[in-house]
């Protein structure tokens, strides 16, 4: 699974504070986008990219800098965690 963020100072924060929590993930910089590839699940938590950016950070912010994903997509109140979809 991945996502693709904006670039900019919010998609290094993002990615940073994701390796924290996931080192195994993928993080490719396209100039204009980073996608993020990891295996079944990604969380992004809000108060670690606060910490990473130095400011307050939440949801509706993050989804501003999403692009795309893929998989299913749970928006809380302090996180977004995109979990690899089951074929049924």
């Amino acid at each position: 699974m991945s996502v693709k963020l904006m670039a900019g100072e919010e998609a290094d924060a993002i990615a940073d504070a994701l390796l924290l929590d996931r080192p195994e993930a993928v993080v490719e910089d396209h100039g204009s986008y980073l996608s993020i590839e990891a295996e079944r699940r990604l969380c992004f938590e809000m108060s670690t990219i606060s910490e990473s950016l130095g400011r307050p950070y939440d949801v509706p912010t993050f989804l501003v800098v999403l692009t795309s994903y893929t998989g299913q997509v749970d928006v809380q109140d302090d996180r977004v965690v995109i979990t690899e979809m089951l074929a049924s």
